[in-house]
């Protein structure tokens, strides 16, 4: 229904947002890790959404990326988490580190989360598990533990191709194996540009 919601920033706090679009203000709910990123108050802000409408209310949630809000909603479509729970699962947990931690059944790591007890922690494993593998598969991080997952992570943020990604830092990697994660962003940059 609504795709994306663009204005400026009126307000802002790690649960929520205000954005101000032509004079009126939108609340749009977002997790911890879409606050750290946000632009000061007063900014232009584009926000991608998931409009959640129920018996009760209409509620916005805003994602900056859309990895984030496919994550979301994958979530929301497992049997007993809702949007707060989707909310605050990806409030907890990096987008990237969460798909890792589910591809490997880490019932632990569910079972920390907020809302999340044994049952429904194993039930997002098996809902979800197979479902990554034809989501997006691309968008996970580098399974070779010998590749730098964070830089990976920058370059997919600047918008480069997965498998581009994956080849120029192994490239860089297989040159010079002791680099810091800053270095092999920028050699690999070189690489990709």
């Amino acid at each position: 229904m609504i795709e994306y919601l663009s204005g400026i920033l009126s307000d802002k706090n790690p649960s929520y947002s205000i954005v101000d679009v032509n004079g009126i203000g939108y609340k749009v709910n977002c997790s911890t890790s879409c606050y750290d990123v946000l632009p000061k108050i007063k900014s232009p802000i584009t926000f991608l959404i998931y409009f959640h409408i129920n018996d009760n209310s209409q509620e916005l949630y805003g994602f900056i990326n859309e990895e984030e809000r496919s994550l979301f909603k994958m979530l929301i479509g497992v049997s007993g988490i809702g949007p707060k729970t989707a909310i605050n699962m990806l409030s907890t947990v990096p987008p990237n580190e969460f798909k890792n931690r589910l591809i490997a059944g880490e019932v632990k790591m569910l079972t920390s989360l907020p809302g999340i007890g044994p049952k429904t922690a194993r039930r997002i494993i098996v809902e979800l598990k197979d479902e990554f593998g034809k989501f997006d598969k691309d968008a996970l991080p580098i399974e070779d533990s010998s590749l730098d997952n964070d830089a990976y992570s920058a370059l997919k943020n600047l918008g480069f191709s997965p498998k581009l990604i994956r080849d120029a830092i192994k490239d860089v990697l297989e040159k010079e194996s002791d680099l810091d994660t800053e270095s092999i962003i920028k050699k690999t940059l070189q690489l990709l540009r």
